[in-house]
């Protein structure tokens, strides 16, 4: 483009300088006054000639830079746009797979809460069936009206065998598979003394009913508190029918039933806990 407006330019210089000459020949020759007259209006025309023709060369190379710039912008603003349609594209298909798999997980998160809830019901009832048969188990060691067949005290040597015998029965028979852990050390624990005691010759525990003004809950609760905390935590070291210094003490003299009832109350209470069952309902507000 630069070359086409050079050599227009050049010929237009060319010209001007014939038409130049060609009026200054005729001046020479002709020396008129309307000849002179005439040439310098060629002259004029001439100049004006050149500067338009200079001036359109020029406003057309204008127009093409700006055609030129104008071109690049649009071809700018189309790769812009096709790279928002390329990503926007990605971007739905992204939010498209993440919904997918929140779905998804969503529903296997929904399924597994549902089968672990059906499960713990499940558990939840059977617990409810199975419980009260190992409590009743653990009758003859009650405070108040023990269960016994002996006449002359609560519990004996035999009568923690025959418990022990009734108990591991129901664990290998019945409920052993729903005791919880909690549950399941108290049962083994009391299971334990029960075996011990059973071999032992004689039990220190009340003979009723000459001993029922001395055994009540509270009491039995005072007798805890008197023995050494440390002996009733030690199965293996807990030694049966053996009194000690203080033996007219209550507490030394029903120390076994008292150790025994312990461990019972506590296999009882992690039970209560396994069901929920010693929680009040909520009130409901009318």
């Amino acid at each position: 483009m630069k070359q086409i407006v050079g050599q227009r330019r050049d010929n237009g210089l060319k010209q001007f300088r014939l038409r130049s000459l060609v009026c200054i020949e005729h001046t020479h020759h002709f020396p008129s006054k309307s000849l002179r007259v005439v040439s310098c209006t060629v002259m004029i025309l001439g100049l004006v000639l050149l500067w338009s023709e200079t001036a359109t060369a020029q406003q057309l190379q204008n127009n093409l830079q700006k055609r030129k710039a104008q071109l690049e912008v649009d071809k700018l603003e189309l790769e812009v746009k096709e790279l928002r349609n390329e990503w926007s594209s990605w971007l739905t298909g992204i939010v498209g797979l993440l919904a997918g798999f929140t779905g998804t997980a969503a529903s296997i998160w929904v399924a597994r809460l549902t089968r672990y809830g059906e499960l713990d019901q499940s558990v939840h009832d059977k617990r409810i069936e199975l419980y009260p048969k190992l409590v009743k188990a653990t009758a003859p060691l009650a405070i108040y009206f023990p269960s016994t067949h002996s006449s002359t005290s609560s519990i004996g040597p035999k009568e923690c065998r025959e418990m022990g015998q009734a108990m591991s029965k129901w664990y290998f028979e019945d409920g052993g598979l729903f005791l919880s852990k909690e549950a399941q050390d108290a049962y083994f624990k009391l299971a334990r003394a029960l075996t011990r005691a059973s071999l032992a010759g004689d039990l220190r525990v009340p003979t009723f009913t000459q001993d029922a003004q001395d055994i009540s809950k509270e009491k039995v609760d005072e007798y805890r508190k008197a023995l050494d905390p440390n002996e009733l935590d030690k199965i293996e070291m807990w030694n049966f029918g053996i009194t000690g210094s203080e033996s007219n003490s209550p507490a030394y003299r029903f120390r076994d039933f008292v150790f025994l009832q312990r461990l019972s109350s506590i296999l009882r209470t992690e039970l209560s806990e396994d069901l929920r069952s010693r929680r009040r309902p909520t009130k409901k507000k009318y």
